[in-house]
This record gives structure tokens, C-alpha cells and sequence, in this order.
């Protein structure tokens, strides 16, 4: 039993490589196809919800207020699609190219938009939302940080 944990660990690469991984798995699903599949709820977590023409009046729905719903979900439809490119950025340099360093600019360079993702969310949308994008700050930060930081065969003190 311990010879087949320790030939499985041995396998796996380091731990900021599989954190990044996991980030790249959460852009991919949860913030992506999670977005477009759902763009009324994936925009309260957002921090942005939409105001839908339906919610908001409560007479008649007029062209144009139909036309600003469709808008407002595209603006999320393409969040939720510049998540699924880095998803698969993330990805493709963690699982299949294996390159330690361009996954650390790949990742350190996602605090661009994590970084606008909290000043947008601040400045316009709900406040208690916020905190989940500074959390992505941290993320990117530490993440793409000890990637950049340190090789794959390097002590950690």
C-alpha cells in the first residue's frame, strides 16, 4: 500500500504546478461553462448581477429593454468566455506542455484581471463581492509568485 501511494506521488508534480492546475480546472468550469450556462446566477457571484427587464419593471416590456437584457448577458457571456481561455491556458502549460516557468507568467499574469475584475466589482457592483476577487489577487500572486520563484528541483527553504 505505501509503495503504491509513494510511485503515485512520485508522479504528481509539485505543489504550485497542481494548485495552478486546480485554478486553471476553476476557470475552465466553475467561472467558463458555468458562466455561459447560467449567466443570471454566474453574474451575482460576479459581484454584477443583471437587471433583467422582467425584474425591474412592472409594466410592459418594451423592445428596448429586451435588447439591454441581451446585452447585459453578453457582457457576461464574455467574461465567462475570456475565463475559459485562461482555463485552458492554465492547462495546457500545466498538463500537457509541462513548462513550470510559463505556467508561472500565465498564471502571475491573470493578476491583470483579477486585479480590474475587483476594482470594477468595487466600484460598480456589490460590495460583499469583492472579497472573492481579492482573493484571486492572492491566488494569481502566490501562486504565479512561488512558480516563478522556485524551479522544480529546488529546496523550499
Amino acid at each position: 500500500m505505501s509503495s503504491a501511494f509513494q510511485s503515485f506521488r512520485a508522479n504528481l508534480p509539485p505543489p504550485a504546478e497542481c494548485l495552478a492546475i486546480l485554478v486553471g480546472c476553476m476557470e475552465l468550469t466553475v467561472f467558463g461553462l458555468g458562466g455561459l450556462a447560467n449567466p443570471l446566477e454566474f453574474s451575482k457571484g460576479y459581484g454584477l448581477p443583471l437587471l433583467t427587464a422582467s425584474s425591474t419593471s412592472s409594466g410592459d416590456i418594451t423592445t428596448k429593454d429586451k435588447e439591454n437584457d441581451k446585452t447585459q448577458q453578453a457582457y457576461v457571456a464574455a467574461i465567462a468566455a475570456r475565463n475559459i481561455q485562461n482555463g485552458v491556458l492554465l492547462l495546457t502549460l500545466g498538463c500537457y506542455v509541462r513548462d513550470r516557468r510559463a505556467l508561472g507568467f500565465a498564471v502571475a499574469a491573470g493578476l491583470v484581471a483579477t486585479v480590474a475584475d475587483t476594482l470594477i466589482v468595487q466600484y460598480y457592483g456589490v460590495k460583499e463581492a469583492v472579497w472573492g476577487h481579492v482573493f484571486g489577487v492572492f491566488n494569481s500572486a502566490a501562486i504565479g509568485g512561488s512558480l516563478l520563484y522556485w524551479g522544480r528541483n529546488d529546496p523550499w527553504w
